[in-house]
């Protein structure tokens, strides 16, 4: 058995089990599922570039079509079921033809809408410009929106279909006591609130020239998964710290998951939320006010999320009682450096002069409630094409403990 064998053989092992009423670590069960797509589409990439050696070029060799050097042979993914055909690199090969606008004959044709109106039939949606993204190109689009953007990238996902409750504590639960003997224990009526993950629509669209969709297959998956998650990935992060939530009576913006800044915003007196001056910059004193704010309980797996302006700028010259800087560069941990032990990442998705302190993996939920699916749109007459990555997402604070906001006083206008 091959490495690739293997791979497709542990992603089954996995289906079985998530399929399965036992319990399973959601987070490690992911973080094997993008090492293994990784490294599947490593070892295709190498397959594909071993055959090209083999016919004299990569440009040469027709490999935009796996279906015809066939024969009349039916190809797999025939009796497969949708979710495992977008796994396969046929059905990869068909959606990259059909996204660069290339012909597919009658056979592929009928694959490739096979599949799609299987995930249609699924969802539950009859929209005909829907196109279902191969597993590997999906993973890409993530793990670029990750990469790019560490808020996102540390918050605690679910992949659950549709939508997704869960309970959270209100926060009155009371400390175990020290009781004699013949005491009678009291008991505290525990407090619980639901977390409804409904779902927000995100999208996000490109637009490519006639001209550039003449590149080679793999470039345009490389173009696809570059450029639309990298613009999924910022509206990810800003949603993860800004997001309006759902409107209520009388309010008419579009549903956003609920951010970090609007959850703490609304709190009496906003308890998690330290302002600084712009004068005085932040100093040592207000930053040992800032993890004081985090709870105990948090504290280890903290992490300071702020822009690449905000971290040079003020984190990088904050200084001690002596004047000794506290910033310690250092890469090791996933960030650019370190202040009072707690890592520092570059996030584009925090305004610039606010810092979060925050364990997001602790205190933040996400749901993806819908992957990642893709239209295509030709503009004839300006030889462009629109691409548009489509998902439904959905998040929100278990517990603002976890959170900590230095932000900058609101100035007073000059008259």
């Amino acid at each position: 058995m091959n490495r690739l064998q293997e791979i497709l053989q542990r992603k089954q092992e996995i289906r079985s089990l998530l399929e399965s009423d036992g319990e399973v670590n959601v987070k490690e069960i992911q973080e094997e599922l993008r090492q293994l797509q990784e490294e599947e589409a490593k070892i295709i990439e190498k397959r594909k570039i071993a055959e090209g050696i083999q016919l004299g070029s990569i440009e040469s060799r027709h490999i935009e079509n796996p279906l015809e050097q066939q024969g009349s042979q039916k190809p797999e993914i025939r009796d497969m079921k949708w979710d495992q055909a977008i796994d396969t690199e046929e059905y990869r090969t068909l959606w990259a033809k059909e996204m660069m606008g290339q012909s597919l004959n009658s056979e592929e044709r009928d694959l490739f809408n096979k599949v799609n109106d299987e995930y249609r039939e699924f969802t539950h949606t009859t929209e005909n410009s829907q196109i279902l993204i191969p597993k590997t190109v999906a993973a890409g689009i993530w793990r670029r929106a990750e990469e790019q953007y560490p808020l996102w990238a540390d918050v605690r996902k679910f992949n659950v279909p549709g939508n997704l409750s869960m309970l959270k504590s209100d926060g009155n639960a009371v400390d175990g006591r020290w009781y004699t003997e013949d005491q009678k224990v009291d008991t505290d009526e525990l407090g619980f609130g639901q977390l409804d993950l409904t779902g927000c629509e995100l999208a996000k669209a490109i637009q490519v020239t006639w001209k550039l969709k003449k590149m080679a297959l793999p470039e345009f998956e490389s173009y696809i998964i570059r450029e639309i998650g990298d613009r999924m990935g910022i509206s990810l992060s800003k949603g993860v710290y800004e997001g309006k939530g759902k409107p209520g009576a009388g309010e008419s913006f579009k549903p956003e998951p609920r951010g970090i800044k609007t959850v703490l915003s609304a709190e009496t007196d906003k308890p998690q939320i330290i302002e600084y001056n712009t004068k005085t910059g932040v100093e040592f004193k207000t930053l040992t006010g800032v993890m004081a704010k985090l709870h105990s309980s948090y504290v280890n797996g903290a992490t300071i999320y702020a822009n690449n302006a905000s971290i040079w700028n003020i984190l990088a010259n904050i200084v001690d009682g002596q004047g000794r800087p506290l910033f310690i560069t250092d890469v090791q941990a996933g960030g650019v450096g370190r202040i009072l032990g707690r890592s520092i990442k570059p996030d584009a998705g925090i305004p610039e002069g606010e810092f979060l302190i925050a364990n997001v993996s602790a205190g933040y939920v996400a749901n993806i409630n819908e992957d990642i699916t893709m239209y295509r749109e030709d503009h004839v007459r300006d030889r462009l094409t629109d691409y548009m990555g489509y998902a439904i997402v959905d998040g929100d604070v278990l517990d603002s403990k976890a959170f900590v906001i230095l932000q900058a006083e609101p100035t007073t206008p000059t008259v």
